[in-house]
């Protein structure tokens, strides 16, 4: 992929024909749903389903339900897994926006501190310390 999402978005904005637009740019278009990155994620972690289901806070026969598309995961699930799986501040929200939520959202003080917790590479304990710091729930309570 070459173009950035704005580059598209443009592109399509200004497009005279949405058949020129969508086969300019076949190569483009992300074919990967939520369940599809997920799996993707997990291998590229090189950690067993089992460790990722624990340091995610999740019962594992909950992570073989997401991964085989059984269950749809509430946003802080996503997150959640997210944590679990080391990821980085844009996988994240990938993995959010795939699933049908929205990324995090500075305006919002409890997106504010995960955000914050995601790109510090902090772990689910200290995440839910900040939490619960702050006046929220803990996503593992």
């Amino acid at each position: 992929m070459a173009k950035n999402t704005d580059e598209l978005d443009f592109e399509l904005r200004n497009a005279d024909s949405l058949d020129d637009f969508l086969q300019t740019n076949e190569a483009e278009f992300d074919d990967k749903n939520f369940y599809k990155l997920l799996g993707q994620y997990i291998r590229e972690s090189g950690g067993s389903k089992f460790r990722i289901a624990v340091d995610s806070g999740i019962s594992e026969p909950y992570m073989y339900n997401l991964i085989k598309g059984e269950k749809r995961p509430t946003r802080d699930m996503v997150i959640k897994l997210s944590f679990g799986l080391k990821l980085a501040l844009e996988p994240t929200e990938r993995l959010l926006k795939l699933a049908g939520y929205s990324g995090f959202y500075v305006r919002h003080k409890r997106d504010s501190i995960l955000k914050f917790a995601v790109e510090n590479n902090l772990g689910l304990e200290e995440a839910d310390e900040l939490l619960v710091k702050y006046g929220f729930s803990s996503m593992t309570a």
